[in-house]
């Protein structure tokens, strides 16, 4: 269950809208993004120190039972998926003021976007052709993973891609 609380972490001098609001044993320390219909914090337990990413529904759409469903099936189909080029999503529900959230897997990595800018500013272009290539193919068998449950992603962009550690890969890390 979710509880709002005054109170906000010491070392946060000047939190934004949502910056000390607890969701169960979580409290949202840091916001992390925002788009067009929501924001996502990084989110850690209060007791044993865990992080995680929580994804609110803005208020202007949290009114509007149609983007509201919408939210709540993004965590139905993402949950049913499992892939390793996937976020995880570990639970979704409302706060008592009714704004739907997702708290799911928090990832710990640099964007698509600042590695594809990086790429093809300092490299050479068969260098930056392959890296980028690599990147391309691990997106596209998490989408397949994706298509093949029947589920479209909506806000697939370079700034919504993670690349993360992964000692599984050949290159040591995973876009997710």
């Amino acid at each position: 269950p979710a509880t709002l609380t005054e109170d906000k972490p010491a070392d946060l001098p000047s939190p934004g809208p949502g910056v000390g609001l607890s969701i169960g044993h979580y409290r949202l320390v840091k916001e992390l993004g925002r788009g067009g219909m929501g924001v996502v914090f990084l989110a850690v337990h209060d007791e044993i120190g865990q992080r995680a990413a929580v994804k609110l529904l803005l208020p202007s759409w949290s009114s509007d039972a149609r983007y509201v469903a919408r939210f709540l099936n993004e965590a139905r189909a993402a949950s049913k998926v499992h892939h390793p080029g996937l976020v995880k999503i570990f639970d979704f529900g409302r706060l008592p003021d009714g704004t739907p959230y997702l708290l799911m897997e928090y990832l710990e990595g640099e964007r698509l976007r600042e590695r594809l800018l990086r790429l093809f500013e300092g490299a050479g272009e068969g260098v930056a052709s392959e890296a980028a290539l690599r990147l391309i193919r691990q997106l596209a068998l998490s989408l397949a993973a994706l298509h093949e449950a029947g589920i479209i992603h909506r806000d697939l962009k370079p700034e919504n891609v993670i690349l993360v550690a992964d000692a599984e890969t050949v290159s040591g890390e995973r876009a997710k």
